[in-house]
């Protein structure tokens, strides 16, 4: 993924975003073990972090010839492994999160901030905003009480030329829709999933494409991310579901694939 990164120019807006690695190989027998990146928990799917890694290098370089180095917004990041990461990459990092207990990344700056409590995002947008050419909202939105009100704070936090990268867990993949088929639930999104891991608010892409519209965000992209295999065969069930859902593929509409969808966006001229 650094390679991607140091080798390929920067990106127009209108290019779709590379994944490496892919978010749906036809057979993969991925267990969605816990992943780590310098000790650092990555509370998110498989190759989640490295596929981002690609894609921001060639959106936001680090740093022009002898210029500043990039700044970026790790909104909700957790024990700090995206921002560890970043800082390795040679970004300048303001890492946020509600519990500073937790953060354990060297060379990043870190703010607490509860970003469900209204007056305490208030002030740091006006704190902040503007700063970024970068801001990364990674598996967060789902959990806050209100997100329409988080994507309208990020587009208070954005300039004109700011780009803010936005994962969610796909509750459209063939694997929610078979789970829903099965339980009447989306996968990711049932009564035990509340408490852990704290998803509250499932978010269909259509329904996300109008929110960052009617936000004042313009969506560039939407892109498959984290591992699902078409043909995921860790244990008998996992693929014996692959197998039975394999004929219907042709059928389904919309983003089948990807564990998380990944939205691309600026603010709308």
């Amino acid at each position: 993924m650094r390679g991607c990164r140091q080798t390929n120019p920067p990106m127009n807006d209108s290019s779709p975003l590379p994944i490496v690695p892919k978010p749906a190989p036809w057979i993969g027998r991925d267990r969605k073990s816990p992943q780590f990146y310098q000790g650092l928990r990555m509370k998110t799917d498989t190759h989640l972090h490295q596929q981002l890694e690609g894609m921001i290098g060639r959106l936001v370089p680090p740093a022009a010839p002898a210029g500043p180095r990039a700044r970026v917004l790790d909104l909700g990041c957790g024990e700090g492994a995206l921002s560890k990461r970043l800082v390795d990459l040679g970004y300048e990092v303001l890492a946020v999160d509600r519990d500073p207990a937790r953060f354990r990344a060297d060379g990043a700056d870190f703010v607490s901030l509860d970003l469900d409590d209204p007056a305490a995002t208030g002030r740091f947008v006006d704190e902040h905003q503007g700063r970024f050419e970068l801001i990364l909202a990674i598996e967060v939105i789902e959990h806050l009480q209100s997100p329409w009100a988080f994507l309208a704070a990020c587009r208070r936090l954005c300039r004109p030329d700011t780009h803010l990268i936005l994962t969610t867990p796909n509750v459209g993949s063939w694997w929610s829709r078979l789970w829903f088929l099965l339980t009447g639930d989306l996968w990711g999104f049932g009564p035990e999933s509340w408490d852990e891991p704290g998803h509250k608010s499932p978010l269909p892409a259509a329904t996300m494409r109008g929110m960052l519209r009617e936000c004042g965000l313009e969506c560039l992209g939407v892109t498959p991310a984290g591992c699902l295999p078409i043909l995921w065969t860790y244990n008998w069930k996992r693929l014996l579901a692959s197998l039975l859902m394999l004929p219907l593929r042709c059928l389904m509409r919309g983003e089948k694939d990807g564990w998380v969808l990944c939205y691309h966006a600026k603010p709308a001229a």
